[in-house]
């Protein structure tokens, strides 16, 4: 990071770039002193009627005309102020035409950035008043500090591109086209600026502890012990920088809205080139994403509660997001075919204001094109099952498994009405599943090619053999995490004891817990954790030693992955862990396509194939294939 105003060797860098190149195409002029106080009127720079109208051209049935040119608003701050306000232009341009325009454009959020903020008031509302011409422009807060700071940095004679500014966002038709286009918009862009928000007080520890961090060589950085802010090593390798001071800030910068916003995502992973501002500094993105790998890897949420965070819900703390955006951007350019679904995994967490947002906003990552994919083009008077139901089966139609049903999770967390329980409810903010992208390291059903069909519209037939019964559920993996408390846990322990006594239980028992994968990605787990759980837990019966409580911290990590599971036993005596709105008498079956097993509930129908789908789910010992060891006949069975 860089601090534009006090540091001349770090604020060059900024300098050459917003100052590096001169238009003079602009066509408005720049205002005079004199101003009028009507509001800006998009009339004076219309998006031709043709093209907003782009959507309703496209049939239902796939047709269309040829695709239309891509017409974009431009907005330029001008260095001339007008009645002390901030002045700017605006004029229109095309992305595809003859000449492409060269201009940035800004990823920021709307409302507050901080909690600071939230509590003194900061809103969403466009309540503050800049001038574009002869007329009054209204921008929120948020918004209005960006562009004062790039003004205070000499952002002129550049162009770029704001969404609140550039869309008319009370025209319903021409937000709806813009949305559409998004991708070619960010991908267009010379550079993407990410405006975290105004700079605070902890904001120059943060970039103190990610320079730190940033510049340590791999060996010494998987020396550093987070949870030991007075580590003798962790000092001698970071100095002052530290201090539960700079952890909590560093924790906090991670923490601001920008990382949490869903639109985000696909605005900086189509970037060609990102400059990251938080006030008048300059972070470096791919310092930011490295901090945040260690972070996920080496540390937990409840690190930071426990020693900074009292009063901060685990939610809040969004440092795994930078290294969930990185991923997010090599599955892009790597053009894989799944890089939509993975997407949408990995982002289930983050925040949109409209729940239509959590698909549109990721569209374009896998270059669908509306024109292509009518039930697909942005319609936020559309109700959010059909979308929901609409991208499910785009996804099935374009992938050769049935990878998508295990992101399906039960009752527990659907929210969107009338969903059919095979199509995952993205409006659901938090993080479900086994938490591992893609599980292609399972093959529970072998190297079966998948059976699937589409019948009575949102019926979804599969094949497979129901191959065990939940006979009993224990606690969740977040109830013990806050209390500590596993009754039906430590009860699982003892009746596997009885059940097998020439057998290592406890090993079954923590590969469980952990879906048998370390921080690296390995299955199954080669480091034995021993005793880690139980120094975790406070039931170890003697002392333990610094390595063990190392060892136990290292175990508390990769147990805090993945929270939102419940561990089980079934008929059979086996041990699971899935989604937690399984219950008592669901069934676990083997599915033709998917690599986990799949926890079915009989439908309260006539027909009595019928099924809902609770969930995916971990079964220890039958993830590689040994379920079809049985010779089981598969059969089809309906979703609904």
């Amino acid at each position: 990071m860089w601090c534009l105003n006090s540091c001349s060797v770090s604020g060059k860098k900024w300098t050459q770039i917003i100052k590096g190149k001169r238009q003079a195409d602009h066509t408005q002029a720049e205002p005079g002193l004199s101003k009028k106080s009507e509001q800006f009127s998009y009339s004076t720079v219309p998006l031709y009627a043709q093209h907003r109208r782009f959507g309703l051209g496209v049939g239902r049935h796939g047709s269309s005309a040829a695709k239309p040119p891509i017409i974009i608003r431009l907005l330029r701050i001008l260095p001339t102020k007008s009645d002390g306000l901030l002045s700017c232009s605006i004029r229109v341009v095309e992305l595809d035409g003859a000449k492409t325009p060269s201009y940035d454009a800004l990823s920021y959020t709307w409302g507050p950035t901080t909690r600071d903020e939230i509590k003194n008031g900061m809103n969403a509302k466009r309540h503050h008043v800049i001038n574009c011409g002869d007329w009054r422009l209204l921008v929120t807060e948020n918004l209005l500090n960006c562009l004062t700071q790039l003004e205070k940095d000499g952002y002129y004679h550049r162009d770029i591109w704001i969404d609140a500014i550039c869309v008319n966002q009370d025209d319903h038709a021409e937000r709806c086209q813009q949305v559409s286009i998004m991708a070619d918009i960010y991908r267009s862009a010379e550079r993407v600026i990410v405006w975290l928000g105004a700079a605070d007080g902890f904001t120059q520890p943060a970039w103190q502890l990610i320079e730190g961090l940033s510049q340590l060589s791999k060996e010494d950085l998987l020396a550093i012990n987070p949870q030991a802010f007075d580590n003798k090593q962790n000092d001698d390798l970071l100095g002052h920088a530290n201090s539960s001071e700079h952890w909590r800030a560093l924790a906090l910068l991670f923490g601001r809205s920008w990382f949490t916003r869903a639109w985000v995502i696909q605005e900086l992973v189509l970037a060609r080139d990102t400059t990251v501002l938080c006030g008048n500094y300059t972070f470096n993105w791919e310092s930011m994403v490295s901090v945040s790998h260690f972070m996920a890897t080496r540390t937990s949420t409840n690190t930071f509660k426990a020693h900074l965070f009292d009063d901060l819900h685990a939610s809040s703390l969004s440092y795994k997001n930078p290294a969930k955006l990185a991923a997010v951007k090599r599955s892009t350019l790597a053009g894989t075919s799944d890089v939509l679904l993975h997407s949408l995994i990995r982002c289930r967490t983050y925040e949109a204001s409209n729940d239509h947002d959590k698909v549109y906003s990721l569209l374009g990552l896998a270059n669908c094109q509306s024109y292509d994919h009518p039930g697909l083009y942005p319609n936020y008077e559309s109700a959010v099952t059909q979308l929901y139901t609409d991208v499910a089966k785009y996804i099935l139609d374009g992938s050769d498994d049935l990878h998508l049903l295990a992101h399906a999770e039960g009752d527990d967390f659907r929210h969107t009405p009338k969903l059919p329980t095979w199509v995952p409810d993205w409006s659901v903010k938090k993080d479900l599943g086994l938490r591992i992208t893609g599980y292609v390291r399972y093959e529970a059903a072998g190297t079966l090619s998948r059976f699937m069909e589409f019948r009575n519209e949102n019926a979804l037939v599969v094949r497979g053999f129901e191959f065990d019964t939940i006979t009993r559920i224990g606690e969740t993996k977040a109830e013990v995490n806050s209390s500590k408390v596993c009754t039906d846990w430590l009860g699982f322990l003892s009746e596997l004891e009885q059940e097998y006594p020439d057998r290592d239980y406890r090993d079954a028992f923590w590969r469980t817990l952990l879906i048998d994968t370390d921080p690296s990605g390995t299955v199954p787990i080669r480091k034995p954790w021993e005793n880690s759980f139980d120094i975790w837990m406070n039931h170890c019966a003697h002392e333990p030693s610094e390595k063990e409580k190392q060892r136990a911290d290292e175990f508390e990590t990769s147990f805090t992955h993945s929270l939102n599971l419940r561990i089980f036993r079934t008929a059979r005596g086996h041990l699971g862990c899935g989604t937690l709105s399984c219950r008592d008498g669901d069934s676990i079956w083997i599915v033709q396509g998917s690599r986990v097993p799949l926890i079915l509930r009989p439908a309260q129908k006539a027909d009595s194939q019928a099924y809902h789908l609770v969930g995916g789910t971990y079964l220890h010992g039958f993830m590689q294939g040994e379920a079809l060891l049985n010779g089981s006949e598969f059969s089809e069975v309906t979703l609904i």
